[in-house]
């Protein structure tokens, strides 16, 4: 266990806690956390921290820090901003390891704020207390019996909750009540200005109370990306991890000034990240807590075949459009397995996938579990099942007389095929959110049941994306080889940048352009295309312009030295035009490659991971589509294919009318390329669009260069 781990281990499982700031009013949060502290059996010890001496509840009170007793493993602080730095250092000069700072008014607030977070960060690590928060919402460990929300009543279970909102928490330990479902740990990391989330996350993927990890997060610290994906791609091998991110929607985009930055938003960024360490992301708040639940109940589906099996015409349409839109697949029944259905029920009951048994189980519940076991015996080739119907309904509130189960009965039965399948069963019914002994037979079987067809479908789905997780090869952060930089590369001056310089400098990281000139006037440049070769590509240099077609700098498939003469003129005609007098700075004549599917690759500095890789649909309407995918650095053949798999062009990238399909290795080392290309001082971003698929080769057609401004 590293130094960090020991400071989480004093967090989670202390044996003496001090509540810093404590009052004896009872109407003030120090006393009502002190009370539900003790509500929760916390067996520790407690000791309060004031402007008393005495004893309240039980509790020892002091009124300064240098009389607290040695032993203290956990300072909670609820002392205001401005006070905090005076008392928490004196705490952790105790030899107290850990503190939960629950008082806000720090980073989150003003630059003064950070600066006092800072300090206090700094003077409690100097005595060796590590920090969680500040404006932290609390904290709770149930299994050892600590409590410190000031929410009673939280259920316990098998979920850690790891958020950077209480509001959230709250939320999902009333959802938890819903569900049957409950929690191990909670803790608000707040502003993460000492301990991060992911280390929260190292010490609750070795928590034998912990079986599904639940994230709700904004943002990480600067440079902690690498960091985060290390520790996640180890736990969720272990166990589920579920996310959502906060603050999807970035205006920052609105201001970027580049394809490579515009299409690279944050929301992207961590959806790359999650896909790459085996974090299960989620939409929506309230799918959070489902989806752990699904993970923490069922296995994990194996393929996308699934059998939709119950009652009702409307449902079984609504649940198959579902489940497609997820991902995953309904196909049809063998004729063996209809057969078998046509023996059991009526002929006009549709029987294809999903079938339809047409009402009959409010006299037997168990008809769901027979009917789905059909599926096992005559068509096994599925991989799991949404049940779905009016489940737990009864026209006059009681089960018939004459039936031979009840709901709350027929629950371990649909449990039973889960079990004996070792296939995931989810249960659709619009009733399975109120607070009936049926559904929580239900999921005490290991049955999910929600009043939603779309979650049921994104519950399959995890299940599936988790089974891929666990049955993929480990992908390796290694370089694909690439050329070295070399060291005759041109000066790059702000925004003198130009096409022909970003490709004279990335031709020396072995990135591959067609044939090309520089040319200063037109009569040069038809000379130039006649050496190049016809058909050509004629561009005007205009330094600081990204997107020269905008202003009438591009023609493409110029066949004569006439017609590449006459596009000059025409093209010098437009730029004066729309930029001005003396903005072109001559012309770039370019071998035409002729019409050819166009990918757009970019990278560009990222304070979260260091670097970042694009990939996506490219040419002149890149921007407008916006099909793009990030790829963590370094590419490796495993990340870029999980990227064009993502894409909604993906199919473009395959085998496509007679083409071949388009290397993943290929792509990852122009990325890796770019990459290095990217850590020469002040670039912030390079982007090549588009790229050509030439055969099976990569040509980059176009280039731009981002720096930062230099004074």
């Amino acid at each position: 266990m590293n130094s960090s781990q020991k400071n989480l281990h004093a967090l989670y499982n202390p044996g003496h806690i001090v509540i810093v700031g404590f009052s004896r009013d009872e109407s003030k949060e120090p006393a009502i956390f002190l009370r539900e502290l003790l509500n929760q059996g916390y067996k520790g010890k407690i000791s309060l921290l004031g402007r008393e001496r005495g004893q309240f509840q039980g509790c020892e009170m002091y009124d300064s820090a240098a009389a607290l007793p040695e032993g203290i493993d956990l300072a909670f602080n609820m002392v205001a901003a401005g006070k905090t730095l005076d008392i928490l250092p004196q705490v952790a000069a105790r030899g107290v390891p850990a503190a939960v700072i629950f008082t806000s008014g720090f980073a989150e607030m003003d630059p003064s704020g950070a600066d006092l977070q800072r300090k206090l960060v700094e003077a409690c690590n100097a005595n060796g207390m590590r920090v969680v928060g500040p404006n932290c919402p609390g904290y709770f460990y149930l299994p050892n019996g600590i409590n410190l929300t000031g929410i009673p009543d939280i259920p316990q279970g098998p979920i850690g909750l790891i958020s950077q909102s209480g509001n959230v928490g709250i939320t999902l330990w009333d959802q938890a009540k819903t569900i049957d479902i409950g929690f191990s740990a909670f803790v608000g990391v707040g502003n993460q200005a000492d301990i991060p989330i992911h280390d929260h996350i190292e010490y609750l993927g070795q928590d034998d109370n912990t079986k599904v990890i639940a994230l709700y997060l904004e943002g990480l610290p600067d440079g902690h990306g690498p960091r985060f994906v290390s520790v996640c791609r180890d736990v969720s091998r272990r166990k589920p991890i579920v996310a959502l991110k906060g603050g999807r929607t970035v205006g920052g985009m609105r201001a970027a000034q580049s394809h490579t930055a515009a299409m690279s938003s944050a929301s992207k960024v961590y959806s790359a990240l999650f896909k790459d360490c085996g974090v299960i992301e989620v939409a929506h708040l309230e799918h959070l807590l489902p989806i752990a639940e699904v993970l923490y109940r069922c296995p994990p589906m194996k393929g996308r075949r699934v059998a939709i099996v119950g009652s009702g015409g409307g449902h079984s349409t609504v649940s198959t459009d579902e489940v497609e839109l997820a991902g995953l697949t309904v196909p049809e029944f063998n004729s063996e397995l209809q057969a078998e259905y046509g023996k059991r029920l009526p002929s006009y009951a549709p029987k294809r996938n999903p079938v339809d048994m047409t009402g009959g189980f409010t006299k037997d519940p168990t008809r769901f579990a027979q009917m789905t076991e059909l599926v096992l015996a005559h068509d096994p080739n599925f991989d799991g099942f949404i049940n779905y119907g009016l489940y737990g309904f009864y026209r006059n509130g009681k089960p018939p007389a004459d039936a031979v189960h009840t709901y709350e009965s027929a629950g371990p039965v649909i449990g039973h095929v889960q079990a004996r399948s070792g296939l995931p069963v989810i249960f659709y019914t619009p009733y399975a959110y109120r607070r009936d002994p049926a559904y929580s037979a239900l999921r005490n079987a290991g049955i999910p049941c929600y009043p939603n067809i779309h979650l049921a479908a994104l519950g399959l789905a995890a299940l599936y994306e988790r089974n891929q997780l666990l049955t993929k090869a480990a992908d390796t952060d290694a370089k694909v080889d690439g050329p070295a930089e070399t060291s005759a590369n041109p000066a790059l001056h702000g925004t003198g940048i130009t096409e022909a310089t970003a490709v004279a400098y990335l031709s020396g990281f072995g990135i591959r352009f067609p044939k090309l000139e520089l040319c200063q006037t037109g009569d040069e440049a038809a000379v130039a295309a006649k050496r190049i070769g016809f058909p050509v590509v004629l561009k005007a240099v205009l330094p600081g312009v990204m997107h020269k077609s905008d202003v009438g700098g591009v023609a493409v498939g110029l066949s004569s030295s006439a017609a590449v003469s006459e596009a000059a003129t025409t093209m010098t005609g437009h730029v004066t035009a729309a930029l001005g007098a003396g903005r072109q700075d001559g012309f770039l004549v370019s071998e035409d490659l002729g019409k050819r599917r166009e990918l757009f690759v970019g990278v560009r500095k990222d304070s979260l991971m260091g670097a970042i890789g694009l990939v996506g649909f490219g040419g002149v309407y890149a921007e407008a589509v916006n099909d793009t995918a990030i790829c963590l650095l370094p590419a490796t053949p495993a990340r870029v294919a999980a990227c064009l798999e993502r894409l909604q062009s993906k199919s473009m990238w395959t085998e496509f009318r007679g083409e071949p399909a388009v290397a993943p290795a290929k792509i990852a080392a122009l990325l890796n390329a770019l990459d290095r290309a990217l850590a020469a001082d002040r670039l912030t971003a390079i982007e090549c669009n588009p790229v050509m698929i030439v055969g099976g080769d990569l040509i980059a057609v176009d280039a731009a260069i981002e720096t930062t401004e230099v004074a």
